[in-house]
């Protein structure tokens, strides 16, 4: 999951590693997740042999469903088991590799189709797997501390290919006494922090929860 350098990073890669320990992963799913099959055509929009980019993966059954349909798969993972157990998991043979460019170690599939880059999202730039036609953002925005939100929407606009598209699955909840993960993330607020860095975003699904939970994602955007 998400991580950040140093002293602050560390304490990170403890917080979800402790998570994944504890069996505290409410956002993992052994199923692809439901908005992304339902808006399959606005996300996948037409493209095919895609890049495609999904930043703090975590062992998302996801990575393999974009897999099976022929497009070029990159994974970042803060933590080295969770990369590893996704292909584990899914009977898919993987080989070990080290990136030129980070020195972190990457898993890929024997056709380095489908890769998980072990590092840090904030480290990972276009040097490491070039540009992504396609972002699959569950989660990862929600998933980082507030004050990091601008630096990784800046990060993700470097990455992009000219003709992308980027949906991103963000919560929305009222409770001031709630200090963790993921982090509110209001439609008004998305939109403002995009318009920033020269990108709109348009809601294309959403859904009231009856609770707070990771399984019950409020908005779904597509940005441009």
């Amino acid at each position: 999951m998400a991580g950040t350098e140093g002293e602050s990073g560390m304490k990170q890669f403890e917080y979800w590693t402790n998570r994944w320990n504890n069996g505290d992963t409410p956002w993992q799913r052994d199923e692809v997740y439901p908005l992304l099959e339902k808006n399959q055509d606005v996300i996948l929009a037409e493209k095919q042999d895609a890049q495609v980019y999904v930043p703090m993966c975590g062992k998302a059954a996801d990575l393999k469903w974009f897999y099976d349909k022929g497009h070029r798969v990159v994974g970042v993972e803060f933590i080295e088991a969770v990369a590893r157990s996704f292909f584990v998991d899914n009977s898919l043979p993987f080989d070990e590799a080290e990136c030129p460019i980070l020195k972190c170690k990457i898993f890929q599939t024997p056709d380095k189709r489908l890769r998980i880059f072990v590092c840090n999202v904030f480290d990972f730039n276009k040097s490491c797997a070039g540009t992504m036609d396609i972002v699959w953002d569950r989660g990862g925005l929600s998933s980082i501390d507030v004050e990091l939100r601008d630096r990784y929407v800046t990060l993700m606009k470097s990455l992009l290919s000219p003709n992308f598209s980027y949906a991103l699955w963000s919560t929305v909840y009222d409770d001031s006494t709630f200090n963790d993960f993921p982090t509110s993330m209001p439609e008004g607020a998305l939109r403002e922090l995009f318009a920033g860095k020269g990108m709109k975003l348009r809601l294309i699904d959403s859904r009231s929860p009856s609770s707070r939970s990771h399984f019950n994602p409020a908005l779904l955007t597509s940005g441009t």
